[in-house]
């Protein structure tokens, strides 16, 4: 859910809650109001009816409607004036008990005291409730029509510079020299957030092209002594006198030292990826395959293994050729590395997938575990540990799925495009 639907549904929330309470405070003034005016014309009834015993109006005249009179005689009383609420049966539903308001009062006429009693209602509770209800409920539907028509096109106005800045942060790329240009605005909040990620792209664009540069010269320079080192361990190797130990120790350096190389390399391989530094451009991703595995036919062969491919022609890829030539080359070595021996392999590939199958005995860990760096399904194999997290590394950045199961004395490794 978006910033401004919350938004104006909170404010919905609250608009509800104050209309509540609003109804219920306004509920009990109109009731006072009403009451107040209902004393009043309850007292100008009293003063009519007192008029009227004045005239000489006979009692069972008066005594009419909700109108109660009683002659208390001659003796001298207290005069006063009672409001009470009471209760009085519904004039029109039968059975039903309605609040009414009643007035008490002694009134003097010709020397002589009248207790007068009047009760009536002028507007009814259950009236005042509906009409409040009702008022209510029109003005929380007219509100709610406006705040979401106006909330969504103001706020989507307001938020116009934030969501320009979103789309200038997808677009932002590290290895791009632009500087991250960010739209102006005259909101406070969004011209401090456009500062700080301005500020955090300069940092990282900063310690990018450090870890970059870093990277391609570490890469560099290692490769200029290892040639090196491994060039005098050849000339070593022809030196006449080497005992057996000796030129056991020699091979031993001189694969440890190829060793380092290809660690190198796939080391800064894995952050060119990381990097993005790679583009993506439709490939006949068909013809990789079958490259690759016209190149790996013969190792294969001389491990005795059968190389079995079912390549669907015309599958075009959105990817790098060299990380497509990679992912390939990694995944077929693997399995013919990682083989018993009249093994087979199996190379299956369509528009929706490439298998690789192999036959092969069962990896000392989990799946999930292979696809980690420097990870091995056994160990003293002499590989770095480093093929499927190669793999790995380029299905993510090319949206692709990777998984791996090894069921009835086969590995799969399954990448889902």
């Amino acid at each position: 859910m978006s910033l401004i639907t919350k938004t104006t549904f909170f404010y919905l929330l609250v608009a509800l809650l104050v209309f509540g309470i609003g109804g219920v405070v306004t509920f009990y003034l109109v009731q006072k109001e009403v009451q107040k005016e209902t004393d009043f014309a309850l007292r100008d009834n009293l003063r009519e009816i007192t008029e009227e015993l004045a005239e000489g109006v006979p009692l069972e005249f008066l005594k009419r409607g909700k109108a109660d009179i009683a002659d208390l005689g001659p003796m001298p009383r207290d005069t006063f004036y009672s409001f009470a609420d009471t209760l009085a049966p519904h004039p029109y539903l039968k059975g039903q008990m309605e609040p009414y308001r009643k007035v008490t009062a002694v009134q003097e006429v010709d020397g002589r005291y009248y207790r007068i009693s009047i009760t009536d209602v002028f507007i009814e509770t259950d009236d005042i409730y509906d009409v409040v209800v009702d008022i209510m409920l029109r003005l929380f539907i007219i509100l709610s029509v406006a705040m979401l028509f106006f909330g969504f096109l103001i706020t989507g106005w307001l938020f116009r510079p934030f969501q320009k800045t979103l789309e200038r942060i997808r677009s932002f790329n590290l290895r791009d020299q632009q500087v991250l240009d960010l739209p102006q605005t005259s909101t406070r909040e969004f011209r401090q957030l456009n500062a700080f990620v301005a500020q955090m792209a300069y940092k990282a664009r900063r310690d990018y092209l450090a870890v970059k540069e870093f990277s391609e010269n570490a890469s560099h320079e290692i490769q200029t002594p290892l040639a090196i080192a491994r060039g005098k361990l050849e000339l070593l190797l022809e030196t006449q006198g080497l005992t057996d130990d000796q030129l056991d120790l020699v091979q031993s350096a001189q694969q440890n030292i190829n060793k380092l190389s290809r660690l190198g390399n796939a080391l800064l391989l894995l952050t060119r990826i990381e990097n993005k530094e790679f583009a993506q451009e439709p490939v006949d991703f068909s013809g990789i395959t079958q490259n690759c595995l016209d190149n790996f036919a013969e190792l294969a062969s001389l491990k005795g293994l059968d190389l079995s491919r079912q390549v669907e022609p015309g599958v075009q890829l959105v990817i790098d050729s060299t990380l497509a030539d990679i992912l390939v080359a990694n995944l077929v070595k693997n399995a013919i590395r990682h083989n018993i021996p009249e093994g087979w392999v199996e190379v299956k590939l369509d528009a929706k997938r490439l298998l690789v199958r192999n036959s092969g005995p069962a990896p000392s860990v989990s799946s999930e575990q292979l696809f980690d760096r420097f990870q091995k399904s056994r160990q003293g194999d002499g590989s770095l540990g480093l093929g499927l997290a190669i793999v790995k590394k380029i299905a993510e950045a090319n949206g692709f799925e990777v998984s791996h199961r090894f069921t009835e004395g086969a590995h799969e490794v399954e990448v889902v495009f």
